[in-house]
């Protein structure tokens, strides 16, 4: 990315901003499904069903016990 920036810097002003908080990387398989949990997991309509979900699959898997 970094590269891209200076090219695009060559032609043409570019800006950044500075900001407070968590950082998502959806660019790359592992960082979208991290943020997509994380997101489901901030929103009250999903949260409960997602840790019933998560909590059924990983005790098939025998990751944690119920």
């Amino acid at each position: 990315m970094t590269d891209a920036i200076q090219k695009l810097n060559q032609i043409q002003r570019v800006f950044a901003y500075d900001f407070e908080g968590v950082r998502y990387d959806v660019g790359e398989k592992f960082g979208f499904i991290k943020t997509t949990i994380e997101m489901a997991l901030k929103d009250d309509s999903l949260k409960d069903e997602l840790i019933r979900f998560m909590d059924e699959r990983l005790s098939e898997l025998k990751i944690i016990e119920s």
